[in-house]
């Protein structure tokens, strides 16, 4: 065996444990999805302090937005928290602003803000980046759907499915209102108590 074909071997075996590594996420996360929209995902309910986890979240996602030169704000209220499975939530929120800033063009900006009524807690991702055209908004949020502008980026189109899983078993809505080359905001409305 050549010096050749023993890195070509290593290269191919690392290609397929990649691919691997690739489907059983996407296997997992249709698993999460479907557990959530059948009502037996067990969630670890808390009390969730919003500006923390949405703090913690900006700060896990800072290197990649100085990296893009991406204003990152966020504006909450201070005393504001649900009852809710924390995890399956920052999974949520970090999905929401994994997308934010892979569709933001480099020197643009995402702000979170979240508030509450005298029902729910409201948290708002706004961007100013590349929007959903008014045909694809209707499907963003079903399974493997992906716009014809995000084909050419990472991701196999489940994220928002599980996001949305997620909020409904909380009880709680995700909406978006998005303008090509404009933006998008994806708002969740989640209620205080579960």
């Amino acid at each position: 065996m050549t010096a050749g074909s023993v890195t070509d071997y290593e290269l191919m075996t690392g290609n397929i444990i990649e691919e691997c590594d690739r489907v059983i996420t996407m296997i997992n996360t249709m698993l999460d999805i479907s557990e959530a929209e059948a009502g037996v995902s067990k969630l670890e309910i808390t009390e969730i302090n919003i500006p923390d986890l949405i703090i913690d979240a900006c700060e896990l996602f800072q290197p990649i937005a100085e990296d893009k030169r991406i204003c990152l704000t966020q504006k909450t209220g201070t005393d504001l928290s649900i009852y809710a499975d924390n995890q399956k939530l920052q999974r949520v929120v970090a999905n929401l602003l994994d997308n934010a800033l892979k569709y933001t063009p480099t020197g643009g900006k995402i702000h979170i803000s979240a508030y509450q009524d005298e029902q729910d807690v409201i948290i708002s991702f706004c961007d100013d980046g590349i929007g959903i055209s008014e045909k694809d908004l209707p499907n963003i949020f079903r399974r493997f759907y992906r716009c014809d502008r995000s084909r050419s980026r990472p991701g196999i189109g489940l994220g928002l499915s599980l996001a949305q899983a997620i909020v409904s078993a909380h009880g709680g809505n995700i909406s978006v209102a998005s303008l090509p080359d404009k933006g998008s905001t994806f708002t969740l409305t989640l209620p205080h108590k579960h």
